[in-house]
């Protein structure tokens, strides 16, 4: 062999050895990479089983907390006005149901709850793979036994608080409802979900391979916070009484709606506050709107002479006029300069002392009154007795009424918003007036919720008396309240004397306006009244809104009386003594 081809040979194999080479180290390359992959996808594999076994090991039912409840007073003690009690519901885990059981449990299931199979399927398909599905709630206890005997590890029965509410519709309109996913739909129950809200827990059990409990897994489980405990100013046997005279006055007179309020003047607590119609809360899906609302808050109305002994106080305390004042009453019928004709209904009086204006219930006397105020002064007033602003009661709904600014005030104004015109206030900001009265002349922020105590009993939270301010002076306050004694006497409250306490109170009858003037024939009928008069326990507001003309509607008639007889029946309730003369006691007897 040549020299030359030797070497070339030599070339060859060099140059094929280097391909070999390449070669062989590509493929461990690529070796490696699918190594790589295979590892990550074994580690990947591992995990989702570890967290499947561990899914599997876990049985995870929630606990659900116990809402707080709502208390009334009952004489000594109290009584539950909306309490929660457990009701069954049937749940499926339904990543134990293979796709060959699916059909098994849905027919078995549909038939022992008695839904349509198709329902069962679709709830279930909906979330596949969930560990807790709720199929049905509110289970009737042949149901829960039929579940129970199906004994299938992905069937349960789990427990859930329904709100229920043991005295129907009394109080319903203060107190508001639930719906049934457990949401506040108004009234207290929504006011206060800040105390009442409760925090479900979860139980966590390790469980073996058949799905049967072995221990509870401590440190997964949370424990369940129930809600707290309200405890209400409201008491049961006063809120019957008012609740009573109030539907009885609106069924009497056919009006279109009614409302009513109890408070203690000297503390500003509410005994009693109803709506009438109400509803019944358990079923409050078939109650109209209207019959929901709390209108002793949300339902402003124009006064009318209820509003007369607070502006006449107002120009006594201001040294404008005293109570033997003596005003010309223009025999009935008065046309003041930019201010329109104002009468007294048909009835011709002539000179009359401030109290007799407000005891037989002049409007040219109160206009006259107005006169003398001023506008800026009377619509002071109007706002230090609290009209125009909410009262901060905290219930949802709460109107302000309406009580226009100052500089929209004219002649007109100055001499009807004595008398109850151009004004529109609600029940509770009226009454809350008339305590000030009572009291000794300060305006207080309506009490609703006397205490709070969460789920271990220990107080959270108590009211406490709150002044918002001074309306008149203690002397004027009493004067007033013995002005509004002689309403009762001898003027337009006589429908409101009672046999056994002295009483105080004034009638009122508000025309209702419309878009173009006042409505023809519709009327608001009110009467406020307290007792006893030197010491009031209770002042009582009821007002009847829209009445049958024809079947009557001055306050005298429609409210007064049954302003009386929860007056008489709430001052018995309290033991209070009598202090009626005793010719009069005589009587009763």
């Amino acid at each position: 062999m040549s020299p030359e081809s030797s070497n070339s040979q030599s070339r060859f194999e060099r140059r094929s050895l280097a391909r070999l080479n390449f070669l062989f180290t590509v493929l461990l390359l690529t070796m490696a990479v699918l190594a790589v992959r295979l590892a990550t996808m074994v580690r990947r594999g591992q995990a989702a089983a570890v967290r499947y076994v561990e899914r599997q090991q876990r049985m995870v039912v929630p606990i659900p907390a116990r809402p707080g409840s709502i208390w009334a007073h009952s004489g000594q003690t109290y009584r539950l006005l909306a309490g929660s009690k457990q009701s069954p519901g049937c749940y499926v885990d339904s990543a134990l149901i293979s796709d060959a059981q699916l059909g098994p449990v849905v027919g078995e299931l549909a038939e022992a709850v008695e839904m349509d199979p198709a329902a069962v399927r679709k709830i279930i398909m909906a979330r596949r793979g969930g560990r807790f599905v709720w199929i049905k709630h509110d289970l009737a206890d042949a149901q829960v036994q039929a579940v129970k005997s199906l004994k299938r590890l992905a069937v349960g029965i789990s427990h859930e608080w329904r709100r229920e509410y043991p005295n129907g519709a009394l109080a319903a309109t203060v107190l508001g409802y639930r719906r049934r996913n457990g949401e506040a739909g108004g009234g207290l129950e929504l006011a206060l979900q800040e105390h009442l809200a409760a925090v479900d827990g979860r139980e966590v059990m390790v469980a073996d391979a058949q799905r049967r409990p072995i221990w509870l897994a401590a440190a997964e489980t949370i424990p369940p916070h129930d809600g707290d405990n309200v405890y209400l100013t409201i008491d049961l046997a006063i809120q019957s009484y008012l609740a009573e005279a109030v539907a009885e006055a609106v069924d009497t007179f056919e009006a279109k709606w009614g409302v009513g309020v109890v408070v203690q003047p000297t503390t500003g607590r509410i005994l009693a506050m109803c709506s009438a119609p109400s509803f019944d809360p358990h079923r409050y899906q078939e109650a109209q709107a209207a019959h929901r609302a709390n209108r002793a808050i949300g339902s402003p109305f124009e006064p009318g002479s209820v509003a007369k002994p607070l502006f006449a106080a107002v120009a006594v305390d201001q040294g404008l006029a005293n109570y033997q004042t003596l005003i010309d009453c223009e025999d009935g019928s008065y046309s003041a300069r930019r201010g329109g004709r104002i009468t007294d209904h048909g009835k011709a009086f002539g000179e009359m002392t401030l109290e007799d204006v407000v005891v037989f219930s002049s409007n040219i006397g109160m206009a006259k009154i107005g006169e003398r105020l001023g506008n800026g002064r009377l619509h002071a007033a109007a706002m230090r007795y609290g009209f125009g602003a909410k009262t901060g009661i905290g219930l949802p709904g709460e109107s302000a009424g309406i009580v226009r600014p100052a500089d929209q005030w004219n002649g007109y104004s100055l001499r009807r918003v004595p008398f109850g015109q151009e004004i529109s206030v609600s029940a509770l900001q009226l009454v809350m007036a008339f305590s000030a009265l009572a009291n000794g002349g300060q305006l207080l922020r309506p009490q609703l919720v006397d205490h709070v105590r969460d789920a271990s009993n220990q107080v959270v939270w108590r009211s406490e008396r709150q002044v918002v301010r001074r309306v008149v002076s203690a002397r004027t306050a009493a004067q007033a309240v013995a002005v509004m004694e002689q309403v009762v006497q001898r003027g337009t409250g006589k429908a409101c004397r009672l046999d056994r306490w002295s009483s105080f109170g004034k009638t009122g009858t508000g025309q209702i306006p419309g878009p173009g003037g006042y409505v023809d024939g519709a009327y608001t009928g009110s009467f406020v009244g307290g007792a006893p008069v030197r010491s009031p326990r209770v002042v009582c507001l009821i007002s009847v809104y829209w009445p049958d003309k024809s079947k009557g509607y001055y306050g005298s008639k429609v409210a007064a009386p049954y302003v009386r007889k929860v007056l008489s029946r709430t001052l018995a309730y309290l033991d209070v003594p009598p202090d009626a003369p005793d010719e009069q006691l005589a009587r009763a007897r």
